[in-house]
């Protein structure tokens, strides 16, 4: 399973994007990863933030036509996928 991970908001407003490939991670890692993406609640709308600097994830499957996405705060995103993204992170060169 793939996914695009986008962070938004913070202080300084700058976009970071992670690609997750669960394919790449070891078991039981990939299956418990998989098994809290599964989890996710896709398709809602976006929570609104409970603080104006708190970062907000997007998240959206890869490879897959009309792919679904959700926006989570980031008191949602769970330890693990946050940890995922910490370790993939890059720039983007947008303001979001």
């Amino acid at each position: 399973m793939r996914v695009r991970i986008v962070r938004r908001g913070g202080f300084a407003g700058v976009a970071l994007e992670a690609i997750v490939d669960t394919a790449e991670l070891g078991e039981p890692d990939a299956a418990s990863v998989e098994s809290q993406l599964r989890s996710l609640p896709w398709g809602r709308s976006a929570v609104a933030p409970s603080h104006p600097d708190q970062f907000s994830y997007e998240l959206t499957t890869l490879g897959e036509p009309g792919a679904p996405s959700v926006v989570l705060p980031e008191d949602q995103l769970s330890p693990p996928l946050a940890r995922l993204f910490d370790e993939r992170k890059t720039i983007r060169r947008t303001r979001g």
